[in-house]
């Protein structure tokens, strides 16, 4: 069934809820001070807790391949591949380092929305964070934003998604992974809904591959495209600024059952990096 998009009209007298427009203002105007002592503990956490599994991860198969991957395709020294001393683009190592991040499974997700979004957020910012030489603070922030974002867009996407096949670490960590490059690359409103609108058009990523190689290629997909997605848009690359809200966009195309609300829900009072699971076992 399609949702007719008059259906998803908000009713308060407003034409419509610009989602995607709000969300970029989120991103862009938050700072590190804005933060609330315990969300930034939590991004540490997932952080070291994501720093951990991808060394541990660095001995499997799937991520000795895309590590020759990335060494073979070549490519400006920028950014570094865990575990390694190979250096490459930003968008190879984001490439890499997000599929060696959930190569073992054993990250961090949220519960309700099944979202790795430390494995989807961090390997996005920390090859940008590297490259520019920019401070920690500046660093954990856009994780978190990051890390927020993919889980807004995820519950917009409700659980039907889910179950019809889509992988949302794939479909909603590619907003957070884009979202916390941005806020690093410090891109203006307009810039932040152009990388979202490249997102959107970029997002998939199906259930079927799970326990194959490609379930955590998808971490690796949405971290490079998240960088591609900001460094357009920092370009002046355009794109839709609508894509999650509008008529065929990413809520009336990729689910039956849009949670539309969610998604600005308690926006800037409300952080999800606390509600994020660390795994004590691989499953």
């Amino acid at each position: 069934m399609v949702v007719s998009y008059i259906t998803r009209v908000w009713k308060t007298g407003e034409v419509t809820m610009e989602l995607t427009r709000k969300l970029a203002e989120f991103v862009h105007d938050t700072e590190y001070d804005d933060i609330p002592d315990e969300v930034l503990e939590k991004g540490k956490e997932c952080f070291l807790d994501w720093e951990g599994v991808a060394m541990a991860g660095t001995t499997e198969d799937s991520s000795a391949i895309i590590t020759d991957y990335v060494k073979e395709a070549g490519g400006r020294e920028e950014a570094s591949i865990i575990g390694s001393n190979i250096k490459t683009n930003l968008a190879n190592a984001a490439l890499a380092n997000g599929l060696i991040g959930h190569a073992l499974d054993f990250d961090d997700y949220h519960d309700e929305t099944v979202i790795h979004a430390s494995a989807a957020c961090i390997p996005a910012s920390l090859a940008i964070a590297e490259d520019r030489h920019l401070s920690g603070k500046e660093f954990l922030t856009a994780v978190i934003l990051g890390i927020d974002v993919s889980i807004r867009v995820g519950l917009g996407l409700g659980d039907y998604h889910y179950q019809r096949g889509w992988h949302t670490t794939s479909t909603a960590g590619i907003f957070g992974a884009a979202a916390g490059v941005a806020k690093l690359l410090k891109l203006n409103v307009d810039q932040i809904i152009n990388a979202f609108g490249v997102c959107g058009t970029m997002s998939s990523g199906l259930r079927q591959v799970f326990g194959t190689m490609t379930k955590p290629f998808h971490a690796g997909k949405v971290s490079m495209e998240g960088v591609m997605a900001a460094l357009l848009a920092e370009k002046g690359f355009t794109a839709s600024k609508e894509i999650i809200e509008g008529e065929l966009g990413l809520l009336e195309v990729l689910t039956d059952a849009p949670h539309e609300e969610r998604v600005l829900e308690d926006l800037g009072s409300k952080y999800y990096a606390p509600l994020l699971s660390i795994k004590p076992y691989p499953t």
